[in-house]
């Protein structure tokens, strides 16, 4: 009996599977004759043009002072005065600092007497020279007399001048207990107040003074874009383009490119100022900077996506008459103005414009205009 039912579930078995069979084998066939195998790539075509094309180079930077100065006590003392508010803007030549100057006006003060006693011993000694120099015409000194009268007044000139250099000393110490600003600009944080002890060589200045007008914007750029800059600077001022603090494109004129480019970056520091009568550019900010190198008068240009990035570098599809993608090397300059200027390619040359990311060499293609003619014209 068990043997009964188990030939006739294997009979239902087998009759299910072949049903299904036939249903499914015509659906299959007629799904594999709609969907073609390896259908051609859809892609568009360009030509490469060319046209004059400003030299833009864009690069990023830092705003930085032309000048900036540490102010540093000379001689030791103590601050008697601050003659300015922390953050102000001074002129130069303004009055920062007073220090106490009583030691250094006695110090000048006893130069001076100093000076007055060497002069007198001077005078008296020039003196008796000349009184002895009549005697010594009539013999009435010894030889040893005249020496010393000569010795006398050589040594109280000496006296004298050194008495002098000592007043000169002096008057330089006072003019240290009275610091002027060097250069106009901003002064920063106050590290000194009335009281405080300065002494010369201090690690900390009284105060730093950073000129902000004019002001500078130091930046880089790659080594290849060095001969654009060169070539723009041999016929003129080279002009560099940052935004200030209230959004407004600034122009400033490069002033300085380095004497070597880094071997380790492959860089070259260059530096532009500006004029920041406003005080809208700030030492660090950070700065987007546009340099105008000239123009290419014969710029070949393309659409940036027609250009590809691979393990050897630039390229761009080109279409072989066998309707294939083919490889060929360029180079790319820059992008601009939404437009990558290229080298390796002349003007004219077909290449693929969109569609090129989903390629590989060999891949077969139909170009977008020519499948929309087949359509049209069956």
């Amino acid at each position: 009996m068990a043997l009964k039912h188990k030939g006739t579930l294997l009979l239902i078995t087998g009759l299910l599977l072949g049903s299904a069979s036939w249903y499914f084998w015509p659906r299959q066939q007629a799904d594999a004759a709609v969907k073609p195998a390896n259908a051609p790539a859809l892609v568009s075509m360009i030509s490469a043009s060319v046209k004059p094309l400003p030299i833009t180079l864009t690069t990023q930077g830092h705003v930085v002072a032309l000048n900036q100065v540490d102010i540093q006590a000379q001689i030791t003392g103590t601050v008697k005065s601050v003659d300015f508010h922390e953050g102000d803007f001074v002129k130069a030549g303004q009055p920062l600092f007073t220090l106490d100057s009583a030691s250094q006006q006695a110090a000048y003060d006893h130069a001076v007497a100093t000076v007055g006693e060497s002069k007198a011993m001077l005078v008296k000694a020039q003196s008796d020279l000349q009184r002895g120099r009549a005697l010594k015409a009539k013999n009435y000194i010894s030889m040893s007399d005249w020496d010393t009268l000569l010795s006398n007044v050589q040594q109280y000139q000496a006296q004298y001048q050194a008495a002098q250099q000592d007043v000169a000393t002096a008057r330089v110490n006072l003019g240290y207990t009275h610091i002027v600003a060097p250069v106009s600009g901003k002064t920063g944080a106050l590290n000194v107040h009335p009281g405080s002890l300065v002494q010369p060589g201090s690690t900390l200045p009284l105060v730093s003074v950073m000129q902000f007008d004019p002001i500078g914007v130091s930046f880089t750029l790659p080594e290849q874009d060095l001969k654009s800059v060169l070539a723009a600077q041999s016929k003129g001022s080279v002009t560099v383009w940052v935004e200030n603090a209230s959004g407004t494109p600034t122009a400033g004129k490069l002033d300085f490119i380095d004497n070597s480019v880094s071997t380790a970056s492959g860089t070259i520091n260059l530096k532009a100022h500006f004029s920041n009568k406003q005080s809208l550019l700030w030492p660090g900010l950070f700065q987007n900077v546009k340099v105008d190198a000239g123009v290419t008068p014969d710029a070949v240009v393309l659409p940036p996506q027609a250009v590809q990035n691979g393990p050897d570098g630039h390229f761009v599809y080109v279409i072989d008459q066998h309707n294939q993608a083919t490889v060929k090397p360029v180079t790319l300059l820059r992008v601009q103005q939404q437009l990558a200027v290229i080298t390796g390619i002349s003007e004219g040359t077909q290449v693929v414009n969109e569609g090129a990311n989903n390629l590989r060499p060999g891949m077969t293609v139909q170009i977008a205009s020519n499948q929309h003619q087949a359509v049209a014209h069956p």
